[in-house]
């Protein structure tokens, strides 16, 4: 089982990099996939397309956000400065 969970956060990772995965599908596939849901906003950020590990680290500094929070731990402002900071 645990197995197959990091292979699902991996295979989301990858797909977020491609660009495949917005990040609102992102947010819709977190409340389906308990999996997903676990992940942590910082992996999610950094793996996005253009965004290094110093700037996704800048980013969740100002929409407030601890390295440590997961997906489901977002409250609805963190998820709207995410928005408003990486939605173009």
């Amino acid at each position: 089982m645990a197995v197959a969970n990091r292979r699902r956060r991996a295979e989301v990772k990858r797909l977020v990099k491609s660009g495949e995965l917005s990040l609102e599908e992102i947010f819709e596939l977190a409340d389906r996939e308990e999996c997903v849901a676990q992940m942590r906003a910082y992996d999610l950020i950094s793996a996005l397309p253009a965004i290094g590990e110093v700037k996704a680290a800048r980013i969740m500094t100002r929409a407030a956000i601890a390295q440590t929070r997961r997906i489901r731990g977002l409250g609805p402002k963190q998820r709207a400065e995410l928005f408003r900071a990486l939605v173009r």
